[in-house]
């Protein structure tokens, strides 16, 4: 995908341009949210709260699926809990 097509998939699926993505990237130092790991084989996946749309960081593959059950490193969910409740817009 060439940078136009991202960035319209960007702003069509979650709202931000390519250039806020790559602000948060270069904001998280080009690494993961959750486990601090820069992607090895993809770019870092945008994650967002279903409900309200808002994105709230990048996540690596692994921890983006952590958040639907299928991580058990029990230090990662605890990174991903603290990760969630900073995120938090109550």
């Amino acid at each position: 995908m060439n940078s136009k097509q991202k960035d319209k998939y960007l702003q069509k699926k979650y709202g931000i341009s390519l250039k806020e993505y790559r602000l948060i990237l270069r904001q998280q130092n080009g690494k993961c949210a959750i486990c601090s790991h820069p992607p090895k084989t993809r770019a870092l996946d945008v994650d967002h709260d279903h409900k309200t749309g808002k994105v709230r960081g990048l996540l690596c593959y692994r921890c983006n699926k952590l958040l639907i059950g299928r991580h058990t490193n029990p230090e990662i969910f605890l990174k991903a809990y603290k990760y969630l409740k900073k995120c938090s817009y109550n």
